[in-house]
């Protein structure tokens, strides 16, 4: 344990004393801190393995290159076979290891091991062979996701990587048959610009004509109407769904109330937070679909697949039959226009057109340089010399990238979900304090949504020198041996191989020199290599492209930890990314607990909002929730909150910040809720709301994320 943690630790055991029940108090500390230190070591753990996949998905894709580019689209298929199975062979062999690989130069997998060890030790310190055998097979079950993911992502790159080969061929090959008519035509002089852009134009368009007329375009939209009607014939589903009018489930009566005397104040409409929870799950089921899948493109038996994911949200509840219609009605028209989006996005990358589109202005460039200079070895070496700056870019823009997020994740306020939400927190707290209650207000009302939304902003508008100056060390560096090496060659062979191996070093560069070496002379030969020079030369300045946004990165995504929130007082849980799917203790949600009436929770004899925390309900009380009560807490625990800890994180000063919100904020937060009232003073000085001090509360903050 780190001094920082050992010293809160200590504050916390010391504020226990201060209750009659603090001996079991000091034990409940003891328990949550070690829930949580093993939560954090687990998430570093899964941190490390990702990043050893992501390295040998990168050397695999590296090896894949490599393998097509001795693969021409005019030999047989059986060549073709025997490099698809060699290149499938060898995802499966390389990944079969990762993370534990016994390369000694792999950095990655050798931090991987190292961490793993580490909670090795730490479990068979505690002396628990349960959490140790779950642990372990939560880290397990964690390889085997990873590993499925990424080679069924490598197996969609190869499948990609060689109808792209195949076009880029085909391209080439109309490209060039089309410019040999041209320039046989073409006058005495060269053609002028203007000329010469309508001879680009002309080729273009009846390159891009050949692929569209060999494209089979199916129209999504009507795919998925036709699946929904197939799988929703037996109701009047389909005729609302056609009409495209998307439900108002805030309007609409979720539950049936059996005793209307006794159950008076239970509402038969879903309550805000339930609501809004509701609609989160449902807006994102497409996600949740594709997640262990390689790519966001559209299957048949999609829409099946959404109807079981809708049922399985809806199952567990009490809501009425012509609401759970609703929720399908909204489901499926919250997933048509995504499915939609993600279909055109694959499509880009994986369809023959798409993949021509792409790559337009390569092609626009091949055939206006070859119309320039006419003679094939003068052009040949620009085109080459534009394709080694094309690589040259692409690696100094890789680093930047890599530079761009390590820098993010050097951050201090990164270091883990707790000091990420401290930072945002403490924000919000400075906002309210000087009089701006509104975000703040946004946050507690939709905190999921908002939390992720400033996270991604944050990190997306981190901004400092490093990874321009990045790229530009590694685009000069770069320029610099490919300049040296091509200078070096003294024969054919020798540039050949150079500029063939340095194409492969990245990803979507398909250029290949495959010039007969047995026709070249000598002549010939400086003249492609002065050529190479020349387009390097005149060429070969640095580019101003925007680096990628962190909040791509899954490592970046991963350090907000599990942003759901508590159905019952609305705060964040603290657990790692994706941690429910654990097969320890950990994949229970566990949270700091806040004031309930933060997530518009009332008392339904007062209609003031709770003032109560989770973790200080006690469990004889009565509870009413989602059109069901008067039910014990306990039970309600136990039957629908299974899948979250309510015992207190005894984090005090993150308990103070939440109280101090509830203060500030209850009497607006009122306003948003048609039957609420603000706290009284009494429930608020007894839940100890009142008389926070914000400055020492934010001094405290401060520390924490330093």
């Amino acid at each position: 344990m780190e001094f920082s943690e050992w010293h809160s630790l200590i504050q916390n055991y010391w504020n226990a004393v201060s209750h009659e029940d603090f001996a079991v108090r000091f034990k409940n500390i003891k328990e949550i801190y070690e829930f949580i230190d093993l939560g954090k070591r687990i998430a570093t753990l899964k941190e490390t393995i990702d990043r050893s996949f992501q390295r040998h998905e990168e050397l695999i894709k590296q090896e894949i290159r490599s393998n097509l580019q001795n693969w021409s689209p005019n030999d047989t298929s059986d060549k073709i076979d025997k490099i698809r199975d060699k290149c499938l062979n060898l995802i499966e062999k390389d990944l079969e290891g990762v993370p534990g690989c016994n390369n000694q130069n792999c950095d990655e997998c050798m931090k991987t091991h190292k961490e793993n060890i580490d909670l090795e030790e730490y479990l068979k310190s505690k002396n628990n062979e349960k959490c140790e055998m779950e642990t372990k097979q939560t880290i397990k079950k964690y390889t085997n996701l990873n590993r499925n993911r990424i080679s069924a992502g490598l197996k969609q790159v190869l499948k990609a990587s060689i109808i792209r080969k195949g076009i880029s061929s085909e391209s080439l090959d109309i490209i060039n048959n089309n410019l040999e008519n041209i320039l046989k035509c073409m006058p005495n002089r060269r053609f002028s610009d203007y000329e010469r852009k309508q001879k680009v134009e002309q080729v273009w368009n009846i390159l891009r004509n050949h692929i569209l007329s060999r494209d089979d375009v199916t129209s999504i939209a009507k795919e998925i109407d036709k699946e929904v009607e197939e799988e929703y014939s037996n109701s009047e589903l389909y005729s609302r769904y056609k009409t495209n009018t998307l439900p108002d489930l805030s309007k609409q009566k979720a539950y049936k109330i059996i005793n209307l005397i006794i159950n008076m104040r239970v509402s038969p409409y879903m309550e805000l937070n339930d609501l809004e929870a509701l609609h989160h799950k449902l807006d994102n089921l497409i996600d949740i679909i594709f997640k262990e899948r390689a790519a966001y493109n559209f299957y048949h038996g999609i829409v099946r697949d959404l109807k079981k994911e809708i049922s399985k949200i809806i199952l567990p509840s009490n809501f009425l039959p012509e609401f759970k219609w609703k929720v399908h009605l909204y489901a499926l028209l919250k997933f048509k226009p995504k499915m939609i989006k993600y279909q055109e996005e694959w499509d880009k990358e994986n369809t023959p057109l798409g993949m021509l589109d792409q790559k337009k202005d390569e092609y626009l460039k091949i055939i206006d340089t070859r119309l320039q200079y006419g003679h094939r070895l003068i052009s040949e070496g620009h085109i080459a010399g534009d394709y080694l700056l094309r690589v040259i870019h692409k690696k100094a823009m890789n680093a930047g990238n890599r530079e761009r997020i390590n820098e993010v994740l050097g951050l201090s306020w990164l270091t883990n979900a707790e000091t990420i939400r401290l930072k945002y927190f403490g924000e919000l707290a400075s906002q309210v304090q000087s009089g701006n209650k509104d975000k703040a207000i946004q946050y507690f009302l939709n905190p999921k949504w908002r939390i992720e939304a400033w996270f991604e902003s944050q990190v997306d508008g981190h901004t400092s020198g490093k990874p321009r100056k990045k790229y530009e060390e590694t685009f000069d560096a770069e320029f610099k041996r490919v300049f040296q090496e091509i200078r070096n060659c003294q024969k054919f062979e020798g540039i050949k191989n150079f500029i063939n191996s340095y194409m492969i070093q990245v990803d979507y560069v398909d250029y290949k020199l495959d010039l007969n070496g047995n026709q070249i002379t000598e002549s010939d030969f400086k003249i492609l290599r002065d050529n190479i020079e020349k387009e390097l030369t005149t060429k070969g300045s640095r580019r101003n492209e925007p680096f990628q946004n962190p909040s791509n990165d899954k490592t970046v995504m991963g350090r907000i930890g599990c942003t759901e929130s508590c159905t019952w007082c609305g705060a964040l849980c603290w657990g790692n990314r994706d941690h429910h799917v654990d097969s320890n203790s950990t994949k229970v949600h566990h949270t700091s607990h806040q004031p309930s009436g933060l997530s518009l929770v009332i008392y339904h004899s007062s209609k003031e909002l709770d003032a109560c925390p989770c973790h200080k309900t006690g469990d004889d009380w009565d509870v009413w929730y989602k059109g069901k009560g008067p039910i014990k807490w306990r039970v309600a625990k136990i039957n629908d909150y299974s899948d979250w800890k309510f015992e207190a994180h005894c984090i005090h000063h993150f308990d103070k910040l939440m109280c101090w919100f509830f203060d500030k904020l209850h009497v607006d937060l009122a306003k948003h809720r048609k039957d609420a009232k603000p706290a009284s003073y009494g429930k608020l000085r007894e839940y100890e709301c009142v008389g926070l001090d914000y400055y020492s509360i934010m001094s405290t903050l401060r520390e924490k994320i330093r």
